[in-house]
């Protein structure tokens, strides 16, 4: 897991240093572009906003520089609040109809961190459920004007830890619904029914609601992190920070490092926290990275731990660790077969194509770029 490289003056603030005092800029320093670019590019423009306005370092931005950062933040906090207004909506739904129901990430987490639903950028709206409340779940959703996306009937629930529907209001709008924390192949590895007792009420975009434990949450982020290993922004990792200082004196850590053996993925927390630490001197305990720490065995499943850790630049890591990890030759040629070749309504949705030819077409470039990266992480495995 690599670090992205960001201006130092950005990477002063991440690090709680004062504006003011960091090298100041002249109003022509190209070097405000690059500030302005990696705070867009890793996640930070409302928090780079909320800083410059609140410090001398601001007046040094260049005026047409200035009014860019601006309309960014504003049309960042535009698409927030319209994602906090249906997330409201959907909660309601939920408690309407006593389905338990705990916000991920997105608006509930910028409260959280912040205190401010518009301080980070959010993509979509992920909500924590029980598996057992699935049908209920989708017949909410449906009610609300959402549609469901899966690669063919019963796909999802079988072989992943999510379903995805979507709205089109004002550009998409997408909720997945998690019946866990962890991602493939670790899934089924989490005690939900802890988890859900660990839960408590908290109001969350202005309804009543269920939250998430600080050890639970911890866990998610860091897996989170990981199953978007190429692609997470380092706001990311400054946000496990964040949670760690506002909420580390009442933290478990003992309880952390039952869920990461209970799920297998203490190499995975491992490389996360260490990494965090190493960016930001997270003050998380010696002895917790400690125990944390170790090497994956050569067995399959290992060496799965270490491909989904590495950073390797293969995509669809976690299809290919799914596949290695299902039981039986049948559920694996199912899995390949709805993978390869999921329902054209599925493509005309993920692609963009509504014409046989096209279709046609899109199915073979999804053959090949599959079978490609197949062929990479299965060279990974067996180095």
């Amino acid at each position: 897991m690599i670090p992205p490289t960001v201006h130092p003056f950005l990477m002063g603030l991440l690090r709680g240093a004062d504006p003011s005092m960091l090298l100041p800029l002249a109003p022509e320093d190209r070097d405000w572009q690059k500030i302005i670019g990696d705070a867009a590019a890793q996640g930070f423009t409302p928090l780079l906003y909320r800083w410059l306005k609140g410090s001398d370092a601001g007046r040094r931005l260049p005026a047409e520089l200035a009014d860019r950062l601006e309309a960014e933040c504003f049309g960042l906090a535009a698409r927030n609040l319209l994602l906090s207004s249906e997330l409201a909506g959907i909660l309601r739904a939920f408690e309407e109809r006593r389905i338990p129901c705990a916000p991920l990430r997105g608006p509930a987490l910028a409260e959280r961190l912040y205190g401010d639903i518009t301080a980070r950028p959010m993509g979509d709206l992920d909500l924590l459920v029980r598996k057992e409340d699935l049908p209920e779940v989708a017949g909410i959703l449906r009610s609300l004007g959402f549609r469901e996306m899966d690669r063919r009937p019963g796909f999802a629930q079988a072989f992943s830890y999510t379903l995805k529907f979507f709205k089109d209001r004002h550009g998409w709008i997408i909720v997945e619904p998690h019946w866990t924390l962890a991602y493939p192949p670790f899934v089924g590895r989490v005690d939900m029914d802890e988890v859900w007792r660990r839960c408590v009420r908290g109001p969350v975009v202005g309804v009543e609601s269920w939250v998430l434990g600080r050890e639970e949450l911890l866990l998610h982020l860091c897996l989170h992190l990981t199953h978007r290993d190429g692609t997470a922004p380092l706001l990311w990792s400054y946000e496990l920070d964040r949670l760690v200082r506002l909420e580390g004196e009442g933290l478990d850590w003992s309880r952390v490092l039952t869920l990461a053996r209970q799920a297998k993925v203490e190499f995975l927390l491992s490389r996360v926290l260490a990494r965090v630490t190493a960016l930001f001197a997270t003050p998380i305990p010696g002895q917790v990275l400690g125990q944390l720490a170790g090497q994956p065995s050569r067995s399959v499943e290992g060496r799965l731990v270490r491909l989904l850790a590495g950073g390797a630049q293969v995509d669809g890591k976690e299809s290919l660790a799914v596949f290695f990890a299902l039981e039986g030759l049948g559920a694996k040629l199912r899995y390949a077969v709805a993978l390869l070749f999921p329902s054209p309504a599925f493509m005309r949705i993920q692609y963009g194509v509504t014409r046989r030819g096209p279709l046609g077409l899109a199915y073979l470039r999804r053959c090949c770029r599959l079978g490609w990266e197949s062929a990479k992480g299965v060279a990974k495995l067996l180095s």
